[in-house]
């Protein structure tokens, strides 16, 4: 040792003590690791929203199930892709009829139905969201051996015998037609009036949508010719009950509209499991 110079050894115990008085306690990796731990639990106590309760009726193969059971269909399958993901916490309940997805909304049991269009927008209890996430073109379904092979004016249907589903008002044009509504009740509406086709007790089944007829005719190996109509597109929409918690609502519809912003879900639904749908002839 020179003179002058100081042994360097720890300092005393007070100097320690007056430094971190100074300046704070000194954290090490250990530590902050531990703190961070504390924080994220606590964060994981506060009570997460609740899950929006979603159903519809079946309109394949947007929507599709069984009695009881949670819908599935491309309508899920697309959402638990590009929404949930988002933040969105979705509870899918069982496919109802069309009545009773609309006094689910009225009573507040349902908070999203996934498929509505025209004149559903006005439903009592419900609002709509403000897009649309698939347009579509009407159709009617006949038979392979139909005469019918074209449809230039509406007043062709005069006289024939149409499947529906029933609740919703017809467009001004298909009212005053002159064909004969015969309407269907249950969730299982679609596939009925194309049992009813099937059996000759109908002349055709009306279709808001080419995706459905196609679809369930391809599994049920049904030959039959879809015939366009000549109706201006329908835009396809969501509705949300007015007894929903309006925070949630406002995620929901912030996240959802920008997954199905343009032709995305469009081209999701002509990939979903062979559904790609034949030029009508």
């Amino acid at each position: 040792m020179t003179g002058g110079q100081a042994a360097q050894g720890p300092a005393p115990a007070a100097s320690r003590n007056v430094s971190a008085r100074r300046h704070g306690p000194v954290y090490n990796g250990a530590m902050l690791r531990s703190l961070a731990a504390l924080f994220l639990a606590a964060a994981c106590t506060c009570p997460a929203a609740a899950p929006l309760r979603v159903g519809g009726f079946i309109v394949a193969p947007l929507v599709l199930g069984e009695p009881g059971k949670p819908l599935r269909g491309a309508l899920r399958d697309f959402m638990e892709r590009e929404v949930m993901p988002g933040g969105v916490a979705l509870r899918w309940m069982p496919p109802s009829s069309l009545a009773e997805a609309y006094a689910s909304l009225r009573d507040g049991s349902l908070d999203v139905v996934l498929v509505a269009s025209g004149e559903a927008a006005r439903q009592p209890g419900a609002a709509p969201f403000d897009w649309n996430f698939l347009l579509t073109r009407p159709h009617l379904a006949v038979r392979d051996d139909s005469p019918l092979r074209a449809v230039p004016s509406l007043h062709r249907l005069a006289g024939l015998e149409i499947g529906w589903v029933a609740g919703p008002n017809l467009s001004p044009g298909l009212r005053k037609s002159g064909a004969k509504w015969l309407r269907t009740e249950g969730a299982d509406w679609q596939i009925e009036n194309l049992r009813r086709l099937r059996a000759g007790t109908l002349d055709a089944a009306y279709f808001e949508n080419e995706y459905s007829p196609a679809y369930l005719a391809r599994m049920a190996g049904m030959p039959i010719r879809l015939v366009r109509l000549p109706m201006p597109p329908r835009p396809f929409f969501m509705l949300y009950s007015l007894k929903a918690k309006k925070a949630d609502i406002a995620r929901f519809d912030r996240v959802a509209s920008a997954a199905f912003e343009g032709r995305r879900f469009h081209d999701f639904l002509e990939r979903y499991q062979g559904t790609g749908v034949p030029a009508p002839r």
